[in-house]
């Protein structure tokens, strides 16, 4: 190293240096000595600085001292460790200025002091936040992963997102598992509710159906009324009322059909269709006086064929495909439409 490099670095960086290099006795050398001693021992020594060389050498050196006698070799001593001092603990950064409100420096005054009036703070409403509007850039991409599906994918795509709007409408009304009543395994219907009655149903447009029961003491009562020979001689019998703008009371006209004593259900053919019925389950007496053991329900036929009242216009295919080519619910009129076979097929 240079003698100029070796002027800019202070004592301690200059002695570092000299112990670096091996140099002892350096301790009590001045700068400039420190100086001469380095720089000469990077080139070789002139007669100029061996004075200088010499006089670290000689300061390193021990006296001598008088001869004495040899002594026992010394056990090595463990010097102790000087115990580490704690590491300083980084200064706190001061805090900053607390700011006290006016309410609270209001609030701290004494209890002499009139504190301020205030108004009445207003309590906050909760508005609803108002729905972002879909951008022409956002639309024009929904229609483009529309149309970039194929029709089959795409009605498997709508059919799915339908289900689960109808899943989370219908989550709204779901109350959890209600605890059913317990069912009684034993329980079964009794035969006969212990009255007379007849129930009347629609099958189809030319056909009734007809259900009844007794009462347990029908049988007692009809024989203290017509006695045992003229009720062994009536006839039990249905009469089909056509109630039509009318009631049974009424009726422009009806017929009768002979039943077996022992049926309990029965079919009823008509001929008029679209009109109103009703039935009386009684009894033909031997003298021909009807007497009506139960009256049915009133009943109306419905048509035969399709209904007369049809709409004023009818949604073509093309303008259904214009309507899904503008939204999300399904593919474009181009892609083809539902399913594999597309609209015009």
């Amino acid at each position: 190293m240079k003698k100029k490099e070796l002027n800019e670095k202070t004592v301690a960086q200059l002695r570092a240096l000299a112990q670096a290099s091996g140099l002892t006795g350096c301790a009590k050398l001045k700068k400039t000595e420190l100086v001469d001693v380095l720089a000469a021992q990077a080139k070789p020594p002139s007669k100029a600085k061996s004075k200088a060389m010499a006089k670290a050498k000689l300061t390193a050196r021990p006296k001598a001292k008088a001869a004495a006698k040899p002594r026992a070799k010394a056990k090595p001593r463990i010097k102790a460790k000087a115990p580490a001092k704690p590491a300083a603990k980084p200064a706190k950064k001061p805090r900053a200025a607390k700011v006290v409100s006016p309410r609270t420096r209001a609030l701290k005054k004494p209890a002499g002091a009139a504190a301020p009036k205030t108004a009445p703070r207003k309590a906050a409403v909760a508005r609803p936040r108002p729905k972002r509007a879909r951008s022409a850039r956002e639309k024009a991409g929904a229609d483009e992963r529309w149309e970039a599906l194929s029709p089959r994918t795409a009605r498997a795509f709508s059919l799915y997102r339908a289900r689960c709007e109808q899943r989370v409408k219908a989550s709204k009304y779901y109350l959890g598992v209600q605890e059913s009543a317990e069912l009684d395994e034993g329980f079964e219907f009794p035969e006969s509710y212990g009255e007379s009655a007849i129930t009347l149903m629609v099958r189809d447009p030319y056909w009734l159906f007809a259900y009844w029961e007794f009462a347990p003491n029908l049988n007692a009562e009809l024989r203290a009324r017509l006695g045992d020979d003229a009720l062994a001689k009536s006839r039990l019998v249905l009469r089909v009322y056509d109630v039509t703008g009318t009631d049974p009371e009424h009726a422009a006209s009806f017929h009768d059909i002979d039943v077996a004593p022992g049926a309990r259900n029965w079919y009823i053919n008509v001929m008029r269709v679209e009109r109103d019925y009703c039935v009386d389950l009684g009894l033909i007496a031997p003298d021909g006086s009807f007497i009506v053991i139960a009256r049915s329900n009133m009943i109306s036929l419905p048509p035969v064929g399709p209904s007369e009242v049809v709409d004023e216009e009818w949604v073509t295919l093309e303008a259904l495909g214009e309507f899904y080519a503008h939204t999300e619910l399904g593919p474009s009129s181009g892609s083809g439409g539902w399913g594999s076979g597309g609209w015009g097929r």
